[in-house]
């Protein structure tokens, strides 16, 4: 099954120690990249909510594990304007909602059966492909659609 993983589903995967498989576009490594420098992720540690900012060394570094085993399809320059005049046909997808709308016509075209997002309300709105929640995968065992990534908190390292 070719399953397209958006950033949302991304960062849990890296969050629960898992390595997504199937494909996304490079625009979600700076996605990646953004959160984790910049505002964060709210984990647990020790009974307690935290936020997880990580340096920019550490979180090129946890990309390169995350997105190890995916791989990347993008949207052309004309592909990406194409996108912009399909925007304007889908009610209330307009701020940020544009980048995952990005993430939909990249899952689209590159005929992805599936996307892995934790914004399935938002996504319902822009696709009729097949909508996945990451916690999904983290439950199959190995091999069955994501792995334990070396060095993440449930690898065990």
């Amino acid at each position: 099954m070719s399953r397209y993983w958006d950033t949302s589903g991304i960062i849990r995967a890296y969050l629960r120690g898992w390595k997504p498989e199937g494909f996304t576009r490079a625009h979600a490594v700076a996605e990646f990249l953004c959160v984790f420098t910049g505002p964060g992720v709210m984990v647990e540690k020790g009974g307690q909510l935290v936020k997880a900012v990580l340096s920019a060394t550490d979180a090129a570094k946890a990309a390169r594990e995350v997105f190890g085993t995916l791989s990347f399809h993008d949207l052309t320059g004309p592909q990406t304007l194409d996108a912009g005049d399909a925007l304007a046909k889908v009610p209330d997808v307009k701020g940020k909602a544009v980048h995952d709308f990005m993430h939909v016509r990249a899952a689209e075209l590159h005929q992805a059966e599936s996307i892995v997002t934790l914004n399935v309300n938002q996504f319902f709105k822009m696709t009729k492909l097949r909508l996945e929640m990451p916690a999904e995968h983290f439950a199959a065992p190995p091999g069955a659609g994501a792995q334990p990534a070396a060095g993440s908190p449930a690898a065990g390292n």
